[in-house]
């Protein structure tokens, strides 16, 4: 009988123990829900959308790896197009990259692209956080420095090796449908060529570039979106006398757990800001735009 008893007693103390525990964690979270209840969480699904960045980094002790692939023009309507599949037998570029979160809001990254054989490193730092009732946009920084590895360089000089990109991000969640950025960028490469002069206004290439990215997320359904960007540069060497063209991009996005995949088009031969800003070349008008997509796949330590 007194072992029945100590038994009784002593499930009974396990279960105050644990009611009381339970109690506690219960507090925790609601003290922590109720901390982090006004900010706007998951403005974008990946970190990039086709060409453009999202205000999203890399979570912390998380790292992200992301296969970018881009083929050749499709030309529908052409024989061209008709003898390469559509430009999926030829790669035009593909890059792959590694991005780590230091924490929950600093991420770095560093990537390789078959075009130029350019080798990046990058940082991006969210530093405002949309919230309800408050500020209505995420802004972050991005900044990028990119070492083009291909063999022919002018003067075979190392700095003209080198370009860089600076970019701010502001975002905004709309509503559970929509997420809206706008994308200020800035990009430096060390060498251009200034004997080229437009042929209409006589303009020469120029080492810095500014232009104005935008891009949008829709909600389709819980796991689709569609997603679209778009960046003009301003410069005016750049236009379609000398057979440049703004980089545009369509696409789908669809979540499946453990990672986000992007089929899309565009008609952007290039996937970093140093490239795709510099030197599209094709156009949508001449049906010179390529099927992609984006795939990564996230690893927690």
């Amino acid at each position: 009988m007194k072992y029945l008893l100590l038994v009784t007693l002593s499930l009974a103390l396990c279960l105050s123990v644990s009611a009381q525990d339970d109690l506690l964690n219960e507090l925790k979270s609601e003290i922590s829900t109720s901390t982090e209840s006004n900010k706007i969480s998951s403005t974008f699904k990946g970190i990039r959308l086709i060409n453009a960045n999202t205000i999203e980094t890399t979570k912390k002790k998380t790292l992200e790896f992301r296969i970018t692939h881009r083929f050749g023009n499709m030309e529908i309507g052409n024989t061209i197009g008709d003898h390469t599949l559509y430009g999926m037998d030829n790669a035009s570029n593909i890059r792959f990259s590694f991005d780590y979160g230091l924490t929950d809001k600093i991420s770095i990254g560093v990537g390789r692209s078959k075009t130029l054989e350019n080798i990046d490193g990058n940082l991006k730092y969210r530093f405002l956080e949309q919230k309800k009732g408050g500020l209505p946009i995420s802004v972050a920084y991005f900044a990028n420095a990119v070492v083009s590895a291909v063999a022919d360089i002018p003067q075979d000089k190392f700095e003209n090796r080198l370009s860089y990109t600076h970019q701010l991000i502001i975002a905004s969640k709309i509503n559970n449908a929509i997420s809206l950025e706008l994308l200020p960028t800035f990009v430096h490469r060390n060498f251009v060529d200034k004997t080229l002069e437009h042929p209409k206004n006589g303009s020469t290439d120029e080492n810095d570039i500014f232009a104005l990215g935008v891009g949008g997320r829709f909600k389709i359904s819980k796991r689709t979106a569609f997603v679209v960007d778009y960046f003009l540069p301003f410069d005016k060497f750049r236009d379609s006398k000398n057979n440049f063209y703004d980089a545009l991009g369509v696409g789908f996005e669809f979540e499946t757990g453990g990672h986000v995949f992007h089929v899309n088009v565009t008609n952007s031969a290039g996937i970093i800001e140093n490239d795709f800003i510099p030197y599209t070349n094709s156009s949508w008008e001449k049906g010179e735009y390529k099927l992609g997509f984006n795939i990564s796949r996230v690893f927690n330590f």
